[in-house]
């Protein structure tokens, strides 16, 4: 396989040398499609330009995008050094929270997606965190990166900086574009764009459309992917199928000891212990995908049209859909729920009439006694579906996710007088998710291990009228279809039927729906006074801004229509609704609006020095209250070659809706404490939660001399009472430390009423362990203080004539100085000490992996129709903070870090425990060709570089690494 990637890496290389190689062909590059002139930059409300501001503005046109190989808005916001962790490729996993699963979110300064503003066209794009794949891919035509506070211009959520995608103007004429990449292992990605432009003197039309698909790539298709148990353990769990099983009396006496299912290593197990009972550990990683199966679609138009000489009108409307039609889980879900409440240790069993009872009691080697005297089995560390594969089509099970939004944008500007301009604008979009699960029904399993399951189940009688036993041993099972393991012990009798598989599930839908608007007015121009350096400019304007937020369960998950285990009834003791593993919630309907007023000023003191003061006050009622946030940015022009630039300011984000809700929602998520075991959390929000606030400064020089162009910036951000839902890892740990899940629990912590157990929600000190939680409630709070403080660095040298062509050089890098988080507590309680994130991957802790240092690098060359690029990509490494772990591997009456060395049965595991760096190097290649068309080619990764351990269920730290290998891409668009 590595000789086919490099026989294609050999071929890119040689093909672009040997092009560069010949003399310069007649072609030349396309026509520009768009006209700069003075334009509205990002970060002020007064016309100037970008990166001579006294803001630092990051400013990437298409010109750029088409060198970089034309890559997805994601993979951009990714290669920029100055963002902190982004998800991209693996979505389930994800160590801190995400916008939702499979969207792509910028976050700068590695202070969280939620604190980074998205605009288009100037304009909010969205309602919470943006999905950078809903953006026009095609009718992009640069982007403006804002790294330092704004809101005293934009209001809230621009604390740690803004993004605005600008599209394309005065395109006239057709463009067509596609690209592939090829990905070892999958059937890689491609892109499809139409873009349609029509311009004239006065007006323009842009229209485009857009599709991206990007296939699925399963863990076995990369053997870092998949260790062994001994190396990393995150992926395994002890509640399986082959699981222990206690045979039962009539009078519900044991008649024999726990006992290992006797299939557990036939079908990929280890057999193993907790404490001293025998387990079946198996592992979920097989059935997963490193990257999920993707389509997204976007439309897009735009008409721009000066209506006369001093009027301007402008309106947009974007559609975009976004779905992941098959995310790949856990062949199923252990119980978390049975009959009698929480629980999942023997919460459901099976009569030795069960087809698969008298078997495994065999199989197990019991004595002929043992099995005469059993009348049922308890099923311990056990779940329904596991190493034979998912209940539909044997492998993992799946989920969809399909995201939407309808975006609309409008405006007219003009010129009141000579020196005063005007403008106002509405935008309006509506963004829906809908998100679909299986799982296992409490009530239908229960009755199925009882011979009286099926959808055609009549009478009473075991087995008999339509009804069906469902076996929940592993003589039930063929083998392991992940791992292409057969079963010794499978006998085909008693093999479940995939009608009775089917019937014990029901379906986990949520809907939602955000309706949000905004409505801006701005006032600009020139004052009447004059300083040194020319006339002071000014903006003043309002803003209203609105929000509707219609949450919807399912029938089935919704808590005020099946609260108990029986579909159908409400008086219950557990009201834990019908599901094994997943919760509930209930419908929400909120609402919001938020009032803002904001000024500006340009002062050009002199020729040399120029200021820029903002304002902005907003107020958003209730217990949230109002904030007014200023902010100074200066430049001065030392010499011709030398600037100097700084800002200090206030920024400031106020909770959502949905934050304020009363209400919540339940996610799943591995919990250190009990062995990185899945849990339900139930997220909640709080209507008295507060603003959060950052007092930001930056300062920075810009060097311009000849070929040269370089800009260093140390920056600071000093973030207050941050709005945080508890991590439930945090609280899990506070109650339990961490550990593999038999470690005890403190019954008296502060923390407790936070966490549901199994028998009936008792904890009892000194009896109840990690491994006993079953739900944890996360709630939303202001959480403590953050200080992150870094610097920046780009240079760029261009040789206008060096080897009959042009060379650059250039680097980008942002290293980071500190970031510590401060003491948090909650409810009077002690949650965590403080601690310094950087360097550390955060797994169990806010904010995520921050590395110290990232940086890019390329060496450019273009001769003629020609360009040749070598980019050299670092991330650096973090040390997991949660330092090592230990497995038991025998009967032992338990392990920790302090012993693992020295007691029997332990392991130390320190697979992960530094994450390395992550260093690419990727070859672009472009030509403009004849007839208007446009070739781009690249080999991205290079050296096939795999990314570093890291004790994650995937084995990588996807903030650092990525799972794609050595990929190929190739494009063309086509000018008509």
């Amino acid at each position: 396989m590595r000789r086919q990637y490099l026989l294609a890496t050999t071929s890119v290389m040689m093909a672009a040398f040997a092009a560069l190689a010949t003399p310069a062909a007649a072609q030349t590059p396309p026509p520009a499609d768009t006209t700069v002139g003075e334009v509205v930059v990002t970060g002020s409300y007064i016309r100037g330009a970008a990166e001579n501001a006294a803001l630092p503005v990051d400013a990437i046109d298409a010109e750029e995008l088409q060198k970089q190989g034309r890559p997805t808005a994601t993979e951009l916001i990714k290669s920029l050094p100055y963002t902190g962790p982004v998800m991209g490729e693996s979505n389930q996993f994800t160590p801190t929270a995400q916008a939702r699963l499979g969207a792509g979110t910028i976050n700068l300064r590695g202070l969280g997606a939620q604190r980074t503003l998205v605009l288009l066209n100037g304009r909010r794009f969205m309602e919470g965190t943006a999905d950078t794949y809903m953006l026009p891919i095609g009718a992009i035509g640069r982007v403006e990166i804002l790294k330092d506070g704004a809101a005293a211009t934009y209001g809230s959520d621009a604390i740690g900086g803004v993004a605005n995608f600008i599209t394309r103007k005065n395109l006239d004429g057709l463009e067509l574009g596609a690209d592939y990449r090829y990905v070892p292992g999958s059937d890689g990605d491609y892109t499809l764009n139409a873009t349609w432009g029509w311009a004239t003197e006065r007006s323009n039309i842009l229209l485009s459309g857009g599709y991206q698909h990007r296939s699925p790539l399963r863990t076995t298709e990369r053997d870092w992917a998949f260790p062994e148990w001994t190396e990393n353990p995150t992926g395994w769990s002890a509640l399986g199928n082959p699981g222990p099983f206690l045979p039962l009396s009539a009078a519900g006496l044991p008649t024999a000891g726990i006992t290992r299912d006797a299939n557990c290593e036939a079908q990929g197990g280890v057999a193993n212990f907790t404490g001293t009972t025998p387990i079946c550990t198996w592992s979920y990683v097989p059935y997963l995908n490193l990257i999920e199966k993707e389509d997204r679609y976007q439309l897009y138009g735009e008409v721009n049209s000066e209506l006369n000489d001093s009027t301007r009108f402008h309106a947009e409307a974007l559609y975009s859909f976004s779905e992941q039609p098959e995310m790949r889980s856990s062949p199923g879900y252990p119980p978390l729920s049975g009959p009698a409440g929480p629980g999942s240790v023997g919460v459901f069993s099976a009569p030795i009439s069960n087809p698969g009872a008298l078997t495994a009691l065999q199989q197990a080697g019991l004595s002929a006694a043992q099995i005469a005297a059993t009348q049922r089995v308890s099923l311990l560390l056990w779940r329904p579906f596991a190493t034979g594969g998912g209940p539909i089509d044997g492998m993992g099970a799946t989920s969809k996710n399909s995201y939407t939004l309808f975006r609309v944008s409008a405006g007219v500007e003009g010129t009141l007088w000579e020196d005063i301009n005007w403008s106002v604008a509405g935008t309006y979009s509506r963004s829906t998710t809908h998100f679909e699960i299986q799982d296992v029904l409490i009530d239908r399993l229960q009755r199925a291990l009882n011979g009286l399951g099926g959808p055609g189940c009549t009478g009473t009688t075991p087995g008999a009228n339509g009804c069906q036993y469902y076996n929940p041993f592993s003589n039930a099972l063929a083998g392991n279809p992940a791992e292409g393991l057969s079963n010794p012990g499978f006998v085909s009798a008693n093999a479940n039927s995939s009608e009775i598989n089917r019937w014990l599930l029901g379906t986990v839908t949520t809907d939602s729906v955000t309706d949000y608007w905004v409505l801006d007015a701005v006032l600009s121009g020139q004052l009447g006074v004059e300083l040194g350096g020319g006339a002071i400019g000014w903006a003043a304007g309002a803003q209203v801004r609105g929000s509707v937020y219609d949450f919807s369960p399912g029938p089935l998950n919704d808590a005020n229509v099946n609260p108990c285990p029986v579909l159908g009834t409400s008086a219950c003791t557990f009201r834990t609704g019908p599901f094994i593993f997943q919760g509930q919630q209930v419908a929400a309907h909120l609402t919001d609006r938020i009032y803002a007023v904001f000024g500006e000023l340009n002062l050009p003191v002199t020729d040399a020095l120029n200021a820029q003061l903002a304002i902005r006050y907003e107020d958003y009622g209730g217990d949230t209250g109002s904030t007014t946030n200023p902010k100074l940015a200066i430049k001065w022009q030392a010499t011709d070659w030398l600037a100097l630039r700084g800002s200090v300011g206030t920024t400031f984000r106020g909770p959502t809706a949905v934050n304020r809700a009363a209400g919540g929602a339940t996610v799943l998520q591995g919990i250190i404490a009990a062995g990185n075991a899945f849990k339900s959390i139930d997220l909640f929000g709080n209507p008295a939660v507060g603003p959060e606030s950052a007092d930001t400064y930056n300062v920075g020089v810009i060097v311009s001399a000849g070929g040269l162009r370089a800009t260093v910036d140390y920056w600071n951000f000093k973030l207050q009472d941050q709005i945080v839902t508890v991590p439930a890892n945090v609280i899990a740990t506070a109650i339990a430390g961490a550990g593999n899940g038999s470690q005890f629990v403190n019954c008296a912590s502060p923390l407790r009423p936070l966490i549901t157990f199994s028998s009936g929600n008792v904890c009892t000190q000194g009896v109840t362990r990690a491994a006993d939680m079953q739900r944890i409630r996360s709630d939303t709070t202001n959480g403590p203080e953050v200080r992150t403080s870094g610097i920046d660095a780009q240079v760029e040298y261009r040789f206008p004539d060096m080897f009959a062509g042009e060379v650059t050089l250039a680097a980008n890098a942002s290293y980071v100085l500190k970031y510590e988080q401060a003491a948090f507590t909650y409810e009077g309680a002690l949650v965590s000490n403080a601690y310094s994130a950087l360097g550390y991957t955060n797994y169990d802790r806010l904010p995520g992996t921050i590395s110290r240092f990232r940086a890019n690098a390329y060496a450019e060359y273009t001769r003629g129709p020609h360009n040749l690029r070598l980019t050299i990509n670092y991330i650096g490494g973090a040390t997991d903070n949660r330092g090592p772990t230990v497995i038991q591997t025998a009967s032992n009456s338990g392990c920790t870090v302090a012993n693992a060395g020295t007691t029997a049965g332990c392991s130390l595991i320190t697979f992960g425990l530094r994450v390395e760096p992550f260093t690419t190097v990727d070859l672009n290649y472009r030509v403009f060709l004849p007839w208007d068309t446009t070739l781009t080619a690249g080999v991205l990764n290079v050296f096939d570089e795999d990314p570093s351990k890291a004790r994650l269920e995937l084995s990588y730290d996807p903030f650092i690494g990525n799972p794609y290998g050595r990929t190929v891409r190739v494009g063309v668009v086509k000018r008509f």
